[in-house]
């Protein structure tokens, strides 16, 4: 049966339709749900009825386990976006687009960057294109190369922290994150005789979504340890940042 159009244009789905169109038992797709990872269809007296935005999320999901994420880490990654209404509201960005691993360098322009960064735009523009949460991509025209460090700066600012620390945050992120580059480039630079073009390859697809969830991973459980260990840290602080 053909994917019904209604008078908008979008596109219905009874699940089968779902599941065939991404390749999935329709079992899954309902174990998805009870996860929290795909909403529930749209109920039309016992019929579910599921659209567009249910095939991106299912294609998303897809993506993300193919770079070695696994369901509960989406999951994580799904729900740490689910209250980024501002940054997707002015980039014009979707919750869907914000937790691609290849974060598209999304465009801003100068009064976006206002409106996002008040405190730090444009007074201390030098400064976060130092630090990489930004870069220049043609006359009055940026790109965001990490949409969720963008929210995490945000988020940082309208909690009250002061600008200098957050951009101490900031350049912390960027040099690990040049050194992990850097070290992993010259693994794959120089691989061992017996791995073949081919093979190379494919640990250069899968190895790149295993780092960056491994390292997002990594840095949250050592934060928890570091919480833990300070004196007068609030235990449920430490907690909920494992």
């Amino acid at each position: 049966m053909a994917a019904i159009v209604d008078e908008q244009g979008t596109d219905e789905f009874s699940i089968d339709e779902l599941a065939a169109r991404v390749g999935l038992p329709t079992r899954t797709i309902r174990e998805y749900q009870t996860m929290g990872l795909v909403p529930p269809p749209e109920k039309r007296g016992r019929v579910g009825v599921y659209r567009t935005a249910h095939l991106h999320r299912l294609q998303l999901i897809g993506r993300l386990q193919e770079r070695g994420y696994s369901l509960a880490g989406i999951r994580d990654l799904l729900a740490s976006w689910r209250d980024g209404d501002e940054l997707t509201d002015v980039l014009g960005l979707s919750p869907d687009e914000l937790v691609h691993l290849d974060e598209p360098g999304t465009p801003a322009t100068l009064d976006q960057l206002v409106r996002l960064l008040p405190a730090l735009v444009p007074q201390r523009l030098d400064c976060l294109l130092a630090v990489g949460l930004i870069d220049e991509c043609g006359p009055d025209r940026y790109c965001v190369p990490s949409p969720s460090l963008l929210q995490l700066t945000v988020d940082a600012l309208a909690a009250g922290y002061p600008p200098r620390q957050v951009l101490t945050l900031l350049t912390a992120v960027h040099d690990a994150a040049t050194l992990v580059a850097s070290t992993a480039a010259k693994l794959l630079a120089y691989p061992p005789a017996s791995l073949d073009d081919a093979q190379l390859a494919r640990l250069a697809t899968r190895g790149r979504g295993l780092l960056a969830h491994g390292t997002g991973r990594l840095a949250i459980y050592t934060l928890g340890q570091q919480l833990d260990r300070r004196p007068g840290t609030s235990r449920r602080a430490a907690k909920r940042s494992r």
